[in-house]
């Protein structure tokens, strides 16, 4: 929270900068977005077989978004994105036991998660340097994550351990931050979004294990991103 007050700060205008300036007489109406960047979420999650109560967790995955907006009025849009990412972890490893036979492990576990932020962009500052914007950002992000963690233990050849743990996530969180765009035309735009989120299921002050410092939950992503503006009208 702190960092993202003192962002705010840091791009707080003049007054006349603030004041309101004449609407065009045409803008356009839509805009399709593509991003990547990092996207950090606080997760509850609920185990469907295998482990009966799984605490709280972590994503810290890199995502490639698609986002599609409307623009309702020249400062006003709504858009909603869809940011989909697969991951495949293997481990293990061999050796001996007490009894001087081989022994080895291996796991592998597998995630397909899906975020899906609907957001509100809002121009604080049309155009206060050159072709630079200064919107912000507010909304929810709906995530959702189904998981399978397969683990196999091996003794002389036999096998003495095998299990299998199966995770699912539905969760909703409340998304805000700033963002900066720059406009090379009539059409194309270059931006950046710096994002803040917290779980509206989760509410322990403190994630065991997990940055124990931030006790108020809120996590955060920076993406990198270009627009296609359409329907000029």
């Amino acid at each position: 929270m702190i960092r993202f007050l003192l962002f705010l700060c840091l791009f707080v205008p003049t007054r006349s900068l603030w004041a309101q300036t004449d609407a065009p007489s045409s803008f356009p109406r839509g805009y399709v977005g593509l991003q990547y960047g990092r996207q950090e979420y606080h997760l509850a999650f609920s185990a469907t077989s295998g482990s009966a109560n799984l605490g709280p967790g972590r994503t810290n995955a890199r995502r490639l978004q698609l986002t599609l907006g409307y623009q309702i009025k020249p400062r006003f849009a709504v858009q909603v994105g869809i940011a989909p990412v697969k991951q495949s972890f293997y481990y293990g490893g061999s050796g001996t036991n007490n009894a001087g036979q081989p022994v080895s492990e291996k796991g592998i576990s597998t995630n397909t998660s899906l975020a899906l932020p609907i957001l509100v962009r809002y121009t604080l500052v049309p155009k206060p340097w050159k072709n630079l914007q200064l919107d912000v950002l507010a909304g929810t992000v709906l995530f959702g994550s189904d998981g399978t963690s397969d683990f196999t233990r091996t003794e002389n050849g036999v096998i003495t351990t095998q299990s299998r743990n199966v995770t699912k996530v539905r969760n909703a969180f409340i998304a805000a931050g700033p963002s900066a765009r720059y406009e090379f035309g009539r059409h194309l735009a270059g931006f950046a979004d710096w994002m803040f989120y917290k779980n509206l299921r989760y509410t322990e002050p403190t994630y065991l294990g997990i940055d124990p410092g931030n006790k108020a939950g809120i996590t955060n992503s920076f993406n990198l991103g270009v627009r296609y503006r359409f329907g000029y009208r």
